[in-house]
C-alpha cells in the first residue's frame, strides 16, 4: 500500500494511522448519538436471542475484530482498518461491500471494542483457541483462503493473516487482476434513527449466530467492525460472486438459447434434451446444498425465516451458500403454542412472495414455514421464473392463502422434485415434509440422474456450463465480472 502523506505514527509502536475522508453521507451517520439507553436495550435483546440450547451446545468461532477509526478534525477518519470498494447487495437495512484491503493500525494500548461487550458473542463456552492438538502441519484451504487445520490461537494472528491475504489472483489464466476475498455487511446511509437502531439489532444478532453457525453450505462470518451499537458496526464476511436470482437467470437464458438451436433440425432437438437435462442436474446440485442448510438450520431448532433466491449466493469454487440471518431465531418452550404445536413469533416476517399462510396471517409457526418456502423457491429453479411475484398482499392473501392457489407443477419434473414441492406448500404445516425427508429425496435424485449414461452428458454439459458462465459474468454488470470456477 502506497504510504499516505497525511499518515500519524505512533512512534513508540511503529504503527502508522492513517487518515481518510469517507462520503459525508457516511460521515454524518457515523457521527450520529443514538439515545442513552440503546446499548442496554439491545444487551437485552441480544442476551434473550442467546439464551436457548443452541449458544450452551455450539461453541462460538474464534472472531477478530477491525477498527473504523475515530472522527477527526477537518471531516476524517483516522485508524480506519478497512478499505471498502463497490456496492455487492443492498436490503431493507444493510448493505453490503468489497473490501479492497485490510491494512492493520490498531495501536497497543487501544482496546477490542468486542472484547469487553460480553453479552455481544455468546460466553457459555467461548473458545480461547483455534488450534488443534497433534494437527497436520498442511496448508490446506478453505474456499476463502483460510487455513482448515485451526492454526491459530489468538484473533490478532487472524487479523494479520486476513490483513496479508485480503485479495487472491483469479482463477482463469487470463484473469490478471486481483479480486477481493471478503466483504462487510454495514448499516446503508441513513438518517432515519428508527432504521439504525432496528437495522443494529438485526445486524447484531445474525452476527451472534453466525460466530456458532458451522456448515459448508451457509457462509461464514470472518470478522466484527467498527463499535457494537454504533452506526458503524459491521461484519466482515467471505465474498460471494453471484446469487442465485442470477443464477437462475443464467439458466433460463441457456434454457432458451438451447429451445433456439432445436428448432433447427434433428441435432437441435437432441442438444435440447441435454441441455435441459442438464440444467436440471445442476439445479438439482443445488437444490441438495441448500436443503442441507436448511437441514443444519432445522436440527438446531431454529428457523431461517427468509429464504429466497436473493438470499443464497455462490462463492469462487461455485459452492452455494446461505446468507443473510437476520431474521433467524431458536425455537426455545416458552414460545410454544399447545394448541397448535407451533411457536408464537412474529407475524409477516420475510419476504411475500415466499411467505406460509400461517406467518402472513399472523398465526403460530415453526419450521414447517421454512419448508414452505424452500418448496415455492425450488418451484422457481425448475420453472426458472417467479412463483408469486404478480401479487400483492391482498391478492396472495386472497388467492395464495384463502383459496389455495399454487402454479401449476411441469409434468417434465423428476417424480421426486415434484413430489417435494407438492408437500412443501401445503397449506397444512403438519403434512409438510422435514428437511430431512426434502435432503434425502434431493440425493436421491441427484444420485439417479448422475449414474450410468447421464453421468458423461452430466460433466460434458457442467463443463460447457462452466464456460459459457465466464463468458456471461464477463458481460455482465461490474459486480459480476469475475467468473466462478466450476459451474455446479
Amino acid at each position: 500500500m502506497t504510504p499516505n502523506p497525511n499518515s500519524e505514527a505512533d512512534s513508540s509502536a511503529g504503527i502508522a494511522q492513517t487518515l481518510t475522508k469517507p462520503p459525508k453521507e457516511r460521515m454524518a451517520m457515523m457521527s450520529i448519538s443514538l439515545p442513552s439507553d440503546f446499548e442496554s436495550t439491545s444487551k437485552t435483546k441480544l442476551a434473550e436471542s442467546s439464551s436457548g440450547k443452541f449458544f450452551t451446545q455450539n461453541n462460538p468461532k474464534l472472531v477478530p475484530s477491525f477498527d473504523r477509526g475515530v472522527i477527526v478534525e477537518g471531516g476524517q477518519v483516522r485508524g480506519d482498518e478497512l478499505t471498502v470498494g463497490k456496492i455487492l447487495g443492498t436490503g431493507a437495512f444493510c448493505e453490503v461491500r468489497e473490501i479492497s484491503a485490510i491494512t492493520l493500525q490498531r495501536l497497543p494500548e487501544a482496546p477490542d471494542h468486542f472484547e469487553a461487550t460480553e453479552s455481544f458473542i455468546p460466553q457459555h463456552k467461548r473458545l480461547s483457541t483455534t488450534s488443534v492438538e497433534g494437527g497436520n502441519d498442511s496448508h490446506e484451504v478453505d474456499e476463502a483462503g483460510f487455513p482448515v487445520n485451526g492454526i491459530f490461537t489468538t484473533k490478532e494472528q487472524i487479523r494479520k493473516y486476513m490483513s496479508t491475504y485480503c485479495l487472491r489472483r483469479g482463477d482463469d489464466e487470463e484473469d490478471k487482476e486481483l479480486h477481493a476475498r471478503y466483504a462487510l455487511k454495514q448499516l446503508k446511509v441513513t438518517d432515519d434513527e428508527k432504521k439504525i437502531r432496528q437495522g443494529l439489532i438485526d445486524l447484531s444478532i445474525e452476527a451472534q449466530f453466525l460466530a456458532c453457525l458451522n456448515h459448508p453450505n451457509i457462509i461464514k462470518m470472518r470478522g466484527l467492525a467498527g463499535k457494537p451499537f454504533s452506526p458503524d458496526f459491521g461484519i466482515v464476511l467471505d465474498r460471494l460472486y453471484m446469487t442465485l436470482e442470477d443464477k437462475i437467470d443464467f439458466w433460463k437464458e441457456e434454457k432458451k438459447n438451447a429451445l433456439g438451436k432445436s428448432l433447427c433440425g434433428c441435432l437441435g432437438i437432441g442438444l435440447d434434451k441435454v441441455t435441459r437435462d442438464g440444467l436440471k442436474f445442476q439445479a438439482i446440485a443445488v437444490a441438495y446444498d441448500l436443503s442441507c442448510a436448511m437441514r443444519y438450520i432445522a436440527g438446531h431448532n431454529l428457523v431461517y425465516r427468509d429464504t429466497k433466491p436473493q438470499n443464497a449466493g455462490f462463492d469462487v469454487r461455485g459452492d452455494v451458500k446461505l446468507f443473510d440471518f437476520g431474521f433467524i431465531k431458536e425455537l426455545t418452550k416458552n414460545l410454544y403454542d399447545k394448541d397448535s404445536g407451533q411457536y408464537n413469533l412474529t407475524p409477516h416476517t420475510g419476504s411475500m412472495p415466499y411467505m406460509s399462510p400461517e406467518v402472513l396471517t399472523g398465526k403460530p409457526y415453526g419450521k414447517p414455514s421454512d419448508v414452505f418456502s424452500f418448496g415455492v423457491l425450488l418451484w422457481e429453479m425448475f420453472h426458472q421464473k417467479f412463483a408469486f411475484y404478480h401479487f400483492d398482499r391482498r391478492d396472495y392473501v386472497d388467492v395464495v392463502v384463502r383459496r389455495n392457489y399454487r402454479p401449476p407443477i411441469d409434468h417434465s419434473l423428476p417424480i421426486m422434485i415434484r413430489t417435494i414441492i407438492k408437500e412443501s406448500w401445503d397449506e397444512d404445516p403438519a403434512k409438510r415434509p422435514t428437511f430431512e425427508r426434502i435432503a434425502i429425496l434431493l440425493k436421491a435424485e441427484y444420485q439417479a440422474m448422475a449414474s450410468g449414461a447421464m453421468l458423461g452428458h452430466s460433466e460434458r454439459l457442467i463443463d460447457k456450463s462452466a464456460r459459457s458462465f465466464r463468458a456471461h459474468l464477463r458481460n455482465a454488470d461490474e459486480r459480476l465480472n469475475e467468473a466462478i470456477g466450476e459451474a455446479i
